[in-house]
């Protein structure tokens, strides 16, 4: 009877990792690099949905110009992820939202189930968090590490006050969502070694390939921003200078 039991036990176990090994490791999606295109040509019924950004405003009026927002793509192949784009004119892939149904491996190699993930499993999971982050018109508290990782609490506004933080009541909370972003701009400049000034189109950053398309006979002016002017208005994306141009 001891036998059979622990052939039972073994046999689970050989079950338990053959799952966890067939689970999604998103260190197979490099961000920056991964295109739309790939993703269709994996799954062509890949499908446009739309998101809730948990780091920002309902409202929609604030941006975050690291990743198209409110927009993502997801595919019956990866459960629990949706990828999103550069910018709207680009196919790269910027960022990855995981939902509650994802249950793999983060790009680190972590090991996460999004059903039973709970706020004080990221604490242990990780050294040096920014905790309980808040746009202040959010809906979650965050905790990120690195400012590419980001995890996700359901706020009880219930709870009063709001703040200082109820941190044993959050801490037993499940994390709602995770957040993984990659700045492309700075990646393609690092990796590329070029050196190209920041293009703004009636407000707008755009990319060299819209600029190249524009006619002419469409703009009305242009004016060149340089070194701590640039950067004084576009932040560290106009250290390189800038090219505001705008259309008739």
């Amino acid at each position: 009877m001891k036998q059979f039991i622990i052939i039972l036990s073994l046999f689970a176990s050989l079950n338990i990792y053959s799952q966890m090994s067939d689970a999604i490791k998103l260190s197979d999606f490099k961000l920056c690099e991964l295109t739309i295109d790939d993703l269709k040509k994996r799954d062509p019924e890949l499908k446009q949905v739309k998101i809730e950004e948990m780091n920002l405003c309902s409202d929609g009026f604030v941006q975050d110009s690291r990743f198209d927002n409110r927009i993502g793509y997801e595919s019956k192949l990866y459960p629990g992820v949706i990828f999103q784009k550069y910018q709207s004119d680009l196919n790269i892939i910027a960022k990855i939202h995981l939902t509650k149904d994802f249950e793999g491996y983060l790009p680190d190699g972590n090991y996460v189930d999004m059903k039973t993930l709970k706020t004080s499993d990221i604490l242990k999971k990780y050294n040096n968090l920014n905790k309980w982050t808040s746009k202040g018109c959010s809906d979650y508290w965050g905790i990120n590490k690195d400012k590419q990782l980001y995890f996700y609490v359901k706020i009880n506004k219930s709870k009063k006050p709001q703040y200082p933080i109820d941190e044993k009541y959050y801490l037993e909370q499940l994390v709602d969502g995770i957040d993984i972003i990659s700045d492309c701009y700075s990646y393609y400049e690092n990796n590329t070694g070029e050196i190209k000034p920041l293009y703004i189109l009636d407000g707008k950053e755009i990319s060299e390939e819209i600029l190249k398309a524009l006619k002419p006979e469409n703009i009305k002016s242009v004016n060149i921003l340089k070194d701590k002017n640039a950067v004084n208005k576009y932040g560290e994306k106009g250290k390189n200078g800038v090219v505001e141009i705008f259309l008739k």
